[in-house]
């Protein structure tokens, strides 16, 4: 049925009546599920659930003193909600500042949801101010710079480089340039590239200037 109606959508806005029907000339009584329900364990609530109103989270609709309730559901909902919003500085000053409780159980994993959320905000924020957000994260939060190091290392697994970190003994291959490069355009302080790369810092400076 749903792929009957996935055919008949294509360039429309409603989906077609289907009346399904089953022509049965088997010699046994039939026994078989007559509806999708009857599929699963709960059949009365898998119907409630999926063919009733969607459970509708709006965020825009919810104040942010609410969303801080939810802990560390609140931190994500906090980032979705605001996304959009110009100066991602801000944004993340806000944060830092009104989610510290949960940033501290946080920093006890690893800071699992500050990384998440740095992948999240990374394409927001403009070359150059991401100098200002590693300094932000590297003054607010203790082991910051172990944080935007792990950053990073996305750049290695995006495939940015592959064997970069086996160091540069003479000049730079180019692999660690493309790398140092792509580092340099989003303002990563040196001692990060210089770690990531393998190259010395007087190389990074000629690569920058």
């Amino acid at each position: 049925m749903l792929l009957l109606c996935e055919r008949h959508i294509k360039d429309k806005n409603k989906l077609p009546l289907i009346v399904p029907l089953i022509l049965y000339t088997g010699v046994k009584q039939y026994d078989a599920p007559k509806n999708l329900w009857q599929l699963f364990t709960v059949p009365e609530l898998a119907k409630d659930l999926m063919c009733n109103d969607y459970k509708v989270i709006d965020l825009q609709a919810m104040s942010d003193e609410e969303i801080k309730k939810k802990k560390h559901l609140g931190m994500m909902e906090y980032f979705l909600k605001h996304i959009q919003q110009r100066d991602m500085l801000k944004l993340w000053e806000e944060f830092l500042k009104d989610f510290q409780e949960m940033i501290v159980l946080d920093k006890e994993s690893g800071y699992i949801y500050i990384k998440t959320f740095l992948w999240y905000t990374d394409t927001k924020v403009s070359e150059d101010r991401q100098q200002e957000l590693n300094d932000l994260i590297v003054r607010n939060l203790e082991g910051g710079e172990d944080i935007m190091r792990s950053i990073a290392q996305k750049y290695i697994d995006e495939g940015l480089q592959q064997g970069a970190q086996q160091g540069i003994e003479k000049g730079a291959t180019k692999k660690a340039l493309e790398i140092a490069i792509n580092m340099i355009k989003q303002n990563f302080d040196f001692k990060i590239i210089a770690q990531v790369t393998g190259l010395s810092n007087d190389q990074i400076q000629k690569i920058k200037y």
